[in-house]
């Protein structure tokens, strides 16, 4: 590839990148200013666990749909819906409307933060490279993504901290989300290359005639039910320690609001950067796939054990917490990369996904409820331990799933010698 070609690829990576580092930023706001939406919403932590439900009930619906658009139409098309849907809903909820109108602005998010958009993300930075790539590719997309969402939670911080009413505080930094959708979608347009459609019509019976082909043949895999096990270990992770740690500190540890959503960028941004780039490099360094995730998720392990022994202790604690976000990080931003390890075509993708990442329906439920009952019974404290328990099983679950792809992947090797 030319100089030329490489500028081209590397703008075309940070332009994707940037786009997915907001839609999963303001849907999921409640990661860095979770206590902040609680007060500027008067919302409970069961409704703020509703509004996570709803829109990961959304996003697993529509996984399916993502995937039969981005076959269908052109990939720029799509992400330029997707930026424009996502600017309207968010100034609409920079409204601060009621919990019903809430619960269907989560809905909408999920529709256009994955319909229009996750399929198409993925196909276009798995076509910027080669098979050997892949996990540097989605490593430093990751990365890239961590950047973005890094400046754009950083200027919130400082708006919502600018503001004696935290209502109006809040007003504007989804002001501010919206209009870098406007941004990115200009972007798009004037960035992202046309994707070449052929509308051919024995092709396209073709590929709906495959469709059920490809459902059943992943679903009877048992391959594809591994990688599943160990991206939803992952994603399970990822979605509990960037949804909970940050209100963990601020209400067990004692720190205040804001220096938590500080504390909470750290942890789901600037570390995405980090484990973004060095994770894909980290886990491509591995003989198999499957042995970096069972190392990484025994690392998982051990840092939401120190976690739940040294919340006395608070720096030591906030500094386990950084820790355990680049882990569960890295996993997030790499497990994507398993699927050839384990033998599994694109076409899989989609039902992967529409599985493994349902975590975004239960645990919000879950570790809502988690809190909450310890409140109940006046012991907060006891209800975090629970959710860090919770952590510890699912680190367990994607232990032995790494131990299970890396014997698949040691298999495929041997019979391919056999073979030659």
């Amino acid at each position: 590839m030319n100089d030329k070609g490489v500028k081209n690829r590397t703008l075309v990576l940070l332009i994707l990148s940037l786009i997915a580092g907001l839609m999963y930023l303001t849907p999921l706001l409640r990661f860095s200013f979770y206590d902040q939406m609680m007060d500027a919403l008067n919302l409970t932590d069961i409704q703020i666990g509703t509004l996570g439900s709803v829109y990961a009930i959304f996003c697993v619906i529509c996984y399916p749909v993502s995937g039969v658009l981005a076959d269908k139409f052109s990939t720029k098309k799509l992400l330029v819906i997707s930026n424009f849907a996502m600017a309207l809903i968010t100034i609409w909820y920079c409204l601060l409307p009621g919990f019903t109108s809430l619960i269907i602005i989560h809905g909408l998010y999920g529709i256009f933060s994955i319909a229009t958009f996750w399929s198409p993300y993925l196909k276009a930075v798995r076509q910027l490279g080669s098979e050997e790539e892949q996990g540097r590719l989605y490593g430093i997309s990751e990365g890239l993504r961590g950047i973005g969402q890094t400046i754009v939670a950083t200027i919130c911080l400082f708006v919502i901290s600018s503001f004696a009413s935290m209502a109006v505080g809040f007003r504007v930094l989804l002001i501010i989300n919206a209009v870098v959708f406007i941004l990115l979608m200009f972007a798009t347009i004037f960035v992202i290359p046309e994707d070449k459609i052929e509308n051919n019509e024995s092709k396209e019976k073709e590929k709906s005639d495959s469709i059920i082909t490809i459902v059943t043949t992943s679903l009877t895999s048992s391959s594809t039910w591994i990688c599943i096990f160990v991206i939803m270990s992952g994603y399970t992770l990822w979605c509990t320690a960037n949804g909970y740690i940050g209100t963990y500190c601020t209400r067990v540890l004692g720190i205040s609001a804001n220096l938590s959503s500080t504390l909470s960028i750290v942890r789901s941004y600037v570390i995405v950067f980090l484990a973004g780039f060095t994770g894909g490099f980290i886990i491509d360094k591995f003989k198999t796939k499957g042995q970096g995730m069972m190392l990484v998720f025994l690392a998982g392990a051990i840092s939401i054990a120190a976690v739940l022994f040294t919340s006395k202790v608070t720096a030591i604690c906030i500094i386990i917490t950084i820790v355990l976000a680049y882990i569960v990080n890295v996993l997030k931003s790499t497990y994507w990369s398993i699927l050839g390890d384990a033998g599994i075509p694109v076409e899989s993708t989609g039902i992967i996904s529409l599985i493994a990442l349902t975590p975004d329906m239960y645990v919000p439920i879950i570790i809502s409820r988690f809190i909450s009952y310890g409140e109940s019974i006046g012991n907060l404290k006891l209800g975090f331990d629970f959710m860090l328990i919770w952590l510890l099983v699912w680190s367990v679950l994607g232990i032995f799933s790494g131990v299970i792809l890396k014997r698949r992947k040691e298999k495929i090797m041997r019979e391919k010698n056999e073979i030659t």
